[in-house]
């Protein structure tokens, strides 16, 4: 439960906006970096790379790419890393023959989320990455989704852009 409005995680999911006008400004905002892939049939593996919560981003915010890309792309799975439990080694081994997505917020100010993303590239090349944060680093991947920010609509916007649909 959130302390400040007493709602819990689910809730707030279900009433948080959705509206058009919300869901066109994060596609207008969507910076793709790269040459897309065609178009993904199947599914996908994601994975989220969060931070440690703080007072501004608790433990229960939804932020991520996953949960809408399963929307569009049945068989997509999606896991969260945090510093202490993410392995690449793992990561890899979730993934499987999939297609890899890595989801990060704010990655620029987390050094281990930058190592992270530069072993699963060099494992991976033709990783996708979506820096739903500020997009202060380096693009990497073969595809770099930039959203700026972390809304549920910045989720399903790059999620769009993953599953090949105009944005």
């Amino acid at each position: 439960t959130n302390q400040m409005t007493g709602s819990s995680a689910a809730e707030q999911e279900r009433t948080a906006p959705s509206t058009p006008v919300s869901l066109a400004a994060a596609r207008r905002a969507v910076r793709v970096t790269g040459t897309p892939a065609p178009p993904v049939a199947g599914g996908v593996y994601v994975a989220s790379l969060s931070p440690a919560a703080n007072i501004a981003v608790g433990p229960r915010t939804p932020w991520g790419v996953g949960p809408e890309l399963a929307k569009l792309l049945p068989g997509t799975e999606h896991s969260a890393y945090t510093e202490d439990s993410y392995s690449t080694g793992t990561v890899l081994a979730a993934a499987g023959e999939r297609p890899l997505a890595v989801a990060v917020r704010d990655a620029h100010r987390h050094p281990w989320m930058v190592r992270a993303l530069d072993e699963l590239v060099a494992a991976r090349p033709g990783t996708t990455v979506v820096e739903m944060g500020l997009d202060r680093s380096s693009p990497r991947g073969a595809v770099y989704i930039a959203t700026c920010g972390a809304a549920r609509v910045c989720g399903q916007a790059a999620a769009e852009a993953i599953a090949g649909r105009a944005l």
